[in-house]
């Protein structure tokens, strides 16, 4: 699953209506957002966080809502 932000959904519907290029190649084109992975959260936890484990749980559940389920 690709993410965009606001900002960037409008920039690329802006930019279609002004060149005519398709939702597609402007997809292909914009760098999406990139949702950390479980050794990236635990990682940003790590040292930073007295309750890590709730931490870990708490930022993997809010990454797996965002893609949609509990994935």
């Amino acid at each position: 699953m690709k993410l965009y932000t606001e900002e960037q959904v409008i920039e690329m519907i802006e930019k279609s209506r002004q060149t005519g290029l398709t939702a597609e190649y402007l997809i292909l084109t914009t760098a999406p957002i990139e949702l950390p992975t479980d050794e990236e959260i635990y990682e940003a936890g790590k040292g930073q966080c007295t309750f890590l484990p709730s931490f870990v749980y708490g930022a993997q559940w809010m990454r797996d809502k965002i893609q949609g389920g509990n994935k």
